[in-house]
């Protein structure tokens, strides 16, 4: 998710730039078959004529090109799942392997320097941005889904990811149990699925589970919640979390990554799986009359400050400086 919205904001901004980009990558068959055959596809590819190959979690790994960039997202070792842990390792020796490594916080650059003994000379801190004009405040839409969704006057929490074990939505869902009338709307597939509506079921809270929707129904989604909550105790960057902030949402998050420095005081910060303090948090949000209104115009007006087109440029600067390297 995070990911393809990176890959795809980022090639639409350089190429504003007059940068010409091409884009290669899996299709359905190596979907089906896995990462091996996908590294090996790159492996055949001529790309003698490009002047950067960009590689990202790890495509790169048998590509031969002299100015490689890899974007490391986050150190993948702490994702307790195996497939990650072999994707960890390819992508490590794609790091060593290239010019310059491009990162979305400083937290993964530490974890590079410190776990896989990375160059820090060789690392660039670059954040990701948001689509203002798609990601936006919209009180009618807002009205619209709650009434679509029979919402009501409920307490309603968002949260967006994959349904993996480190992304911790569990947490959300025990948190809310302790919050009356409130809701838990959750976007995204993955391996928990069935065992988070279990939960669900089990504590009591009302859960509506959405996948593979468009953009413009997310932000609708967003735009209904009062709050975002983010639970991931391994993250890169917190892309959704940007994205809810530029929907005007206060934001509940655990303090991982560079989150403090993204949500400041557009929110609650707190220990990883503190589910006590979350569920307080929560509390607090929804008792104080002003706070989410409050919350979500520090909210909005700290997401102006992160834009795909500062960080397209800044990804140029990086290339620019391999060529006069060379």
């Amino acid at each position: 998710m995070g990911l393809g919205k990176y890959s795809w904001y980022l090639v639409r901004e350089l190429q504003r730039l007059g940068v010409s980009v091409d884009v290669f990558t899996t299709d359905f068959h190596q979907k089906i078959i896995g990462a091996p055959s996908f590294f090996l596809k790159n492996a055949f590819l001529n790309l003698r004529s490009y002047d950067i190959v960009h590689s990202s979690e790890g495509a790169g790994l048998l590509v031969a090109h002299d100015c490689m960039v890899e974007t490391y997202h986050h150190y993948y070792k702490q994702t307790f799942n195996m497939n990650s842990v072999l994707f960890s390792y390819m992508e490590s020796f794609q790091c060593k392997k290239s010019k310059r490594i491009i990162v979305p916080s400083f937290r993964t650059k530490e974890d590079l320097v410190n776990k896989e003994g990375c160059s820090e000379r060789k690392i660039d801190v670059i954040y990701h941005g948001v689509d203002t004009k798609l990601f936006k405040p919209d009180l009618v839409s807002r009205n619209l889904i709650r009434k679509k969704y029979e919402l009501d006057d409920s307490f309603v929490v968002i949260s967006v990811g994959r349904l993996v074990y480190h992304k911790r939505h569990v947490d959300i869902l025990e948190a809310l149990s302790k919050i009356p009338e409130s809701v838990f709307l959750l976007v995204g597939a993955g391996s928990e699925e069935m065992h988070i509506k279990n939960r669900a079921k089990e504590l009591g809270v009302k859960l509506l589970h959405f996948k593979n929707i468009s953009d413009e129904e997310l932000v609708n989604l967003y735009n209904c919640s009062d709050v975002y909550a983010h639970a991931s105790v391994v993250e890169g960057f917190g892309l959704t979390i940007l994205e809810a902030m530029a929907c005007s949402l206060p934001i509940v998050c655990y303090d991982v990554a560079d989150l403090r420095s993204i949500v400041s005081d557009a929110g609650y910060l707190l220990q990883p799986m503190d589910v006590t303090a979350m569920a307080n948090a929560f509390q607090s949000i929804k008792s104080e009359n002003n706070s989410i209104r409050e919350l979500g115009k520090i909210a909005l007006n700290r997401s102006k400050a992160y834009t795909w087109e500062k960080t397209a440029a800044e990804h140029l600067k990086v290339y620019k400086s391999i060529i006069e390297s060379v």
